[in-house]
């Protein structure tokens, strides 16, 4: 049997025993040790989004349990890989979240990750850091790492946890970063590889990063995208054929007609159709084959040689137990330029 977190009736979340989940012949049967969570894992229960019956949670670490006959890599029983999942899917597709004691996912869409890193720090990293690789080099073109780019970007919130892997992706794409964040966060993003950072909310921000970036810079990853954000990001946008990577599908964004921005649902590297937060979506075949090809990238090369390091874990009690405390922490703005995790082995069987 599998211990999971299920969304029942009235948003409650219940822990429960389920079948441990069939496994086809690309994929990897996991048992997930830690998970990791985001903002779209509350956001999915909150908003009535996941369905009685479904499984919240993307960002998982865990031991590979079964190999499929067709699965690539080369994975064997007992190894440590991570990854994220679709999660709040209608149960009736049988796809399961994180939130679960043993998952499936496609082995391509797994990496394994260093000896040395713990499972509740390679947690932190699936789902922000495909997203932030999404938007530098699969739709703002920018080469990947290591790469001697020198190009300037402008990475708009960067203690998010997406813009702290957007910062070091691009500094190891050899650009030259900009980000915005609080003050108290300026050293701790300069030491991701953040050549300069500046107060979202100082009134003169737009004319600093212009200044620092002598007017010519032409891309941005906006990890807010929310309207003020938008427009002040646009308005430092003055180099030549500008773009902005937004990480809020669905909006309508008021974008100057001659900056070309880019969506970023990291849900399309999963290669299917879908239907997320009321809205459908086509599959996007060039999506799932970079995020494949980016994970090989983070598994050989980026971790390894410490190009990209985890965000801070903050582990909290309980297991699965403790995840509707999380939530709350983050639905109140308690969550801070870390990423909340949980150990399986915590959860409190029914």
């Amino acid at each position: 049997m599998s211990l999971a977190l299920v969304v029942r009736e009235n948003r409650k979340l219940v822990v429960e025993e389920l079948d441990i989940p069939k496994y086809g012949p690309k994929d990897l049967l996991i048992k997930v040790t830690h998970v990791a969570q985001n903002p779209t894992d509350w956001k999915h229960v909150h908003f009535d989004l996941a369905k009685p019956g479904s499984i919240v949670g993307c960002d998982f670490a865990g031991e590979v349990v079964a190999v499929g006959d067709a699965a690539v890599g080369n994975y064997i029983r007992g190894e440590r890989v991570a990854g994220c999942v679709h999660g709040g899917l209608d149960p009736k597709f049988g796809i399961r979240g994180s939130f679960c004691e043993y998952i499936v996912q496609e082995a391509s869409l797994v990496f394994r990750y260093p000896s040395m890193m713990s499972p509740e720090a390679a947690t932190t990293l699936p789902l922000a850091c495909i997203t932030a690789a999404l938007g530098l080099f699969h739709k703002l073109g920018l080469p990947l790492p290591p790469a001697t780019c020198g190009a300037s970007v402008l990475v708009w919130g960067g203690s998010t946890s997406v813009g702290q892997y957007a910062i070091q992706l691009a500094k190891a794409a050899g650009c030259f970063v900009v980000a915005t964040a609080s003050s108290a966060r300026h050293e701790y993003l300069k030491g991701l590889g953040c050549n300069a950072c500046f107060d979202y909310k100082d009134p003169n921000v737009i004319s600093q990063i212009k200044q620092v970036t002598n007017g010519t810079l032409a891309y941005a990853i906006d990890c807010v995208s929310e309207a003020e954000s938008i427009r002040r990001v646009c308005a430092t946008l003055t180099g030549k054929n500008p773009q902005v990577a937004t990480v809020l599908p669905g909006l309508q964004n008021e974008i100057p007609s001659h900056i070309k921005e880019h969506g970023i649902l990291m849900y399309t590297i999963f290669g299917r159709q879908m239907n997320v937060f009321g809205l459908d979506f086509d599959a996007v075949p060039e999506d799932k084959a970079f995020a494949e090809k980016f994970y090989r990238l983070l598994s050989n090369v980026l971790l390894p040689r410490g190009l990209v390091k985890p965000n801070k874990a903050t582990k909290l009690p309980g297991g699965l137990n403790g995840i509707e405390e999380g939530f709350k922490k983050m639905m109140e703005n308690r969550v801070a330029a870390e990423k909340l995790v949980y150990a399986i082995a915590e959860t409190t069987k029914p």
